[in-house]
């Protein structure tokens, strides 16, 4: 509003006189005042100089729109942003404007964690495309937001469409954006060689376009590309300086976006305890910037430090959460991976058969979503709470035959944790030792603290129960009842407990 201008609201003292001033002036007076206001604001307030363009019915207005709702969503105002978003399409006219407004509208869309609503406004956007460029950006928006929502094959067909125009308008920043998208779809998909390859290709244009936010954004994606081989070592040393960078530059939706990355490569560094206090303050930061995915990561990391540290009513919580946020995203293999860490909390409690047929519905799931995400140590857990040895056989044989083919790093460690639980409780020692033989095998490229305990933690086990004066064996038992204390892990004492009372 012109009033709002500090060179005129001096002129009035009361709202009333304002209007009948301002409705006094002619048409073109008007438009010439709101024309010096916005001028007078372009270099302090974005949204005043905006607003004022439109008063004037200036042809800038949609663009400048465009920017004020740009610097709102940097400052976490998304909803502001929206409404800004909104007035400019609403009195844009040139094919460009209305184009970039509604794109800006379907990520800020994602922002706030409607992603049906960013969906079917990214699918407007290429319908309103007006040429190569815009269209190559709107299939990039759209494939983001189907990522969430687990239309993993169409936003790899859309990356495959988008990729011909960035190449052929040598469009740098979309080609960055592109290859961390494909990469980031390639982790689920268990596509281990594919996301690494993408992630570095995304690194190598973030550092041909000079972009610190694209580096680090790229730093998240080798990142996840080293978690997704199992190398939790190196993934840990990539998302803390993807962190750090995000950090210094004020990158706040990419920290948050990777600061629960940090505390899930904690939990096979023996430090689940430090992996709660980055989830916490991962669930706070999340919040404050209106991230609800970056939330949900957040709360899955709760629930993942909690169950080894054996606190199930913390646990209880975050799954809770958990479950509201996967819903709300439509993120359904997190979904799927909610149930299974509920059940394997039942399981843990004595409650073996709400467990399995919980882990049923999650395997299911994952047979929706694809199981490379999370379907093997479903399997596994599921081997844990049933009581039939053939099925328990062919559950395993299942899960072996799904690492065989690819799955996302966690699974490889989750899997023959579950393996040697499974045949220490049927009493299956060579099958035990088999499976400790897996789990080292699978880290022997980098070591984890660990695979190394629970690998140890087996063996000594089984010695214990083969040979119970077994003095080495009881004394390799007390080294290892005292690492599981030191790191915490308080939820995998009672064998070892029952062991030693012997």
């Amino acid at each position: 509003m012109l009033w709002c201008c500090p060179k005129v609201k001096t002129f009035f003292a009361h709202a009333l006189i304002q209007e009948g001033a301002y409705s006094s002036l002619l048409r073109s007076r008007r438009r010439e005042l709101h024309l010096q206001a916005a001028e007078w604001f372009a270099d302090q307030d974005p949204t005043l100089h905006a607003q004022h363009l439109d008063r004037a019915e200036d042809d800038r207005a949609p663009q400048a729109y465009l920017r004020a709702a740009t610097v709102q969503r940097a400052a976490y105002r998304a909803d502001a942003a929206v409404r800004l978003v909104d007035r400019g399409l609403e009195i844009a006219r040139v094919d460009t404007d209305r184009h970039a407004l509604i794109c800006l509208k379907g990520e800020l869309q994602r922002d706030l964690g409607d992603i049906a609503s960013s969906v079917a406004t990214y699918r407007l956007a290429i319908v309103a495309s007006p040429d190569d460029v815009a269209l190559c950006q709107a299939q990039l928006g759209l494939a983001d937001g189907l990522r969430v929502s687990e239309g993993l094959a169409e936003a790899l067909n859309l990356l495959d469409e988008a990729k011909q125009s960035a190449e052929r308008h040598d469009m740098v920043p979309e080609l960055a954006y592109l290859h961390h998208l494909r990469g980031n779809i390639f982790f689920p998909l268990g596509n281990i060689d594919g996301c690494r390859e993408e992630h570095e290709l995304g690194l190598g244009y973030a550092r041909r376009l000079g972009s610190p936010e694209a580096e680090a954004r790229a730093l998240g994606g080798l990142a996840d590309a080293a978690y997704a081989q199992g190398k939790m070592r190196s993934a840990f040393e990539h998302f803390s300086s993807c962190v750090a960078l995000s950090r210094e530059h004020g990158f706040g939706r990419i920290e948050v976006a990777n600061r629960s990355m940090v505390g899930f490569c904690r939990i096979y560094l023996n430090e689940p305890r430090q992996a709660r206090d980055d989830a916490r303050a991962a669930v706070r930061a999340a919040a404050l910037v209106g991230q609800p995915r970056a939330e949900l990561l957040a709360e899955n990391l709760n629930i993942y430090s909690c169950y080894e540290l054996g606190e199930h009513d913390a646990m209880k919580v975050h799954l809770e959460r958990e479950m509201r946020l996967s819903r709300q995203l439509g993120a359904r293999r997190f979904e799927a991976q909610g149930l299974e860490m509920q059940a394997r909390m039942l399981l843990d409690t004595g409650r073996a058969a709400e467990a399995a047929q919980m882990l049923r519905e999650a395997l299911a799931m994952c047979r929706d979503v694809g199981m490379q995400f999370t379907g093997p140590k479903t399997h596994s857990a599921l081997s844990r709470a049933v009581d039939d040895r053939v099925e328990q056989d062919r559950l395993l044989a299942e899960g072996e035959e799904l690492l065989r083919r690819g799955a996302v790093g966690h699974n490889h460690l989750w899997f023959y944790r579950d393996a040697i639980e499974a045949m220490l409780a049927a009493a299956d020692a060579p099958r035990a030792l088999r499976y400790t033989d897996m789990l080292e095998a699978y880290t022997r490229s980098e070591k984890l603290p660990w695979s190394e305990l629970f690998v140890a933690r087996g063996r000594a086990l089984v010695r214990a129960r083969q040979d119970s004066a077994d003095d080495d064996a009881g004394r390799d038992l007390v080294r290892i009842r005292a690492a599981l204390v030191d790191a915490g892990l308080r939820a995998f004492l009672a064998p070892v407990d029952a062991m030693l009372a012997r």
